[in-house]
């Protein structure tokens, strides 16, 4: 067995050993193996369905070669020839034909089966008892001549002991051996003919099994196909609604996240104003200070102009109005002093008013955003539990599929084994019936024969005198 690439090569042999396989360990199913085995035994093309099938049970694509046929073994041959020529089961010579390509041992029962065709086909054809076409002639017909193998007889059988007693002088016919063979022969030859349309017959009920096991496939796959749409179809709702929830869920998200971005953008602008407040204050600030530092100057100019208005006045008067000038200095300073700090008390208090607003508004933000946060929390806890509950029903659903398999599955072997018991029942009964009719044919025979023994021995004839070929009977032995 050769491979290129991923396509595997077998011969014919191979892949109906692969399909055998299969069949007896009951694995896929059993009447399509039993169709495609049919199909590579009598080298018919395989429909593409039925090879993708194979492949499929094979876990692998393949190809059928030809198998290389072998010069030296003449058995090989034969068998060939028998297989082309329909002579015998096809299958089993088949599998004759595999084992000695193989260089296997056969069993014994197929080597005896092998040599009993291949005796029957090196015979020349006016020893062979009955071919099909003087079977088909003479089926309802008595035969018009007697057989007789002159290579080979078969063992003779057990002849039962009649009861009662001949007369004196009677001995057993010499041709009596003859005739028994020539009767086993033909009952062998009738048996292995009923055995043939008894396997054309099960191949019929076979193949009527199979069409009703793929109606009830088809039907049951109809119900299944079905069943899985309703299935379908409910969880389409489910989901177109679970998705309407969802839209809802993110349209009102979207028109959360909208009212924060606009009280984001109204907060940036309060900031904004509030900067610039801010540095509007600073720079009043600052020209007051300038301010401040200008009228400073100015007063210590003053000052000394007044220190010099003074040092020309009188020492006296100098000392007083020196002593006025720095209470009224220090009046001045005071009331300046309290201006300013009402001035900066005002500026104190409207900046803690706006910042307490800025506090308030952070506060409202903040718990805007903690709101938000929550809602987005409940969201995802409410996916994961929708996905959880999505993963157990699908779960169920695989759960529930095997379930049915399993029992489709052990329907189909209850029906297989049913109607191999009632097959086998019908066969035992036809069985029954024939092995009866062959012992009263029997019993027939052997009383004719002995009652005209006894007419010949009665009639006087010399005993070393050769006894006549009695007269064939008039009875169909071939209705069987």
């Amino acid at each position: 067995m050769e491979s290129t690439g991923n396509i595997q090569q077998f011969t014919n042999s191979q892949i109906i050993e692969k399909i055998q396989y299969f069949i007896d360990t009951n694995k896929g199913d059993v009447g399509r193996l039993y169709h495609i085995l049919e199909h590579f035994k009598q080298n018919k093309p395989l429909y593409q369905s039925d090879k993708n099938y194979l492949e499929s049970k094979l876990n692998v694509s393949f190809e059928i070669i030809d198998e290389k046929k072998p010069n030296d073994n003449p058995v090989l041959a034969k068998i060939q020839s028998l297989i082309n020529a329909e002579t015998g089961d096809p299958g089993r010579l088949q599998h004759i034909y595999d084992m000695i390509y193989q260089n296997k041992p056969l069993y014994h029962s197929d080597q005896v089966y092998l040599e009993s065709k291949l005796n029957v086909q090196d015979t020349p054809p006016e020893n062979n008892l009955v071919t099909k076409s003087e079977y088909s002639k003479n089926r309802y017909s008595a035969p018009k001549k007697e057989t007789v193998f002159e290579e080979k007889p078969p063992p003779k059988p057990e002849v039962q002991k009649l009861r009662g007693s001949m007369p004196k002088d009677w001995s057993p016919p010499e041709n009596n051996s003859n005739e028994l063979t020539g009767i086993y022969e033909k009952i062998k030859t009738e048996e292995e003919l009923l055995a043939e349309k008894k396997k054309e017959h099960d191949q019929l009920q076979l193949q009527r099994s199979k069409l009703s096991q793929l109606i009830l496939n088809r039907k049951d796959y109809e119900k299944q196909v079905s069943l899985e749409k309703t299935l379908l179809e409910s969880q389409i709702k489910e989901e177109h609604l679970s998705i309407q929830n969802q839209t809802k869920l993110s349209e009102q998200i979207i028109s959360q996240k909208a009212e924060l971005e606009q009280v984001k953008s109204e907060r940036n602008e309060l900031m904004k104003k509030i900067s610039s407040d801010k540095e509007k204050i600073a720079k009043d600030l600052e020209f007051q200070k300038k301010q401040l530092l200008q009228t400073k100057l100015e007063q210590e100019e003053i000052e000394k102009q007044i220190k010099d208005e003074q040092i020309q006045l009188a020492k006296m008067a100098e000392e007083q109005k020196a002593n006025l000038l720095k209470q009224s200095k220090i009046a001045r300073e005071i009331n300046e002093k309290q201006g300013y700090l009402e001035k900066t008390k005002k500026e104190y208090e409207d900046i803690v008013s706006q910042v307490n607003l800025e506090k308030s508004k952070l506060v409202e933000c903040e718990k805007l955003k903690k709101l938000i946060a929550s809602q987005e929390k409940g969201l995802l806890k409410a996916q994961k539990e929708r996905l959880k509950i999505n993963q157990i029903i699908s779960k169920e659903k695989e759960n529930i599929a095997k379930k049915t398999k399993e029992e489709q599955e052990k329907l189909k072997q209850q029906s297989v084994l049913a109607k191999q018991l009632a097959s086998e029942k019908k066969k035992l009964e036809t069985i029954k019936l024939k092995r009866k009719k062959v012992e009263e044919k029997i019993k027939k025979s052997k009383t004719q024969k002995k009652t005209r023994a006894f007419s010949k021995k009665t009639n006087a004839k010399p005993a070393n005198s050769e006894p006549k070929i009695a007269p064939k009977p008039t009875e169909n032995t071939d209705s069987v």
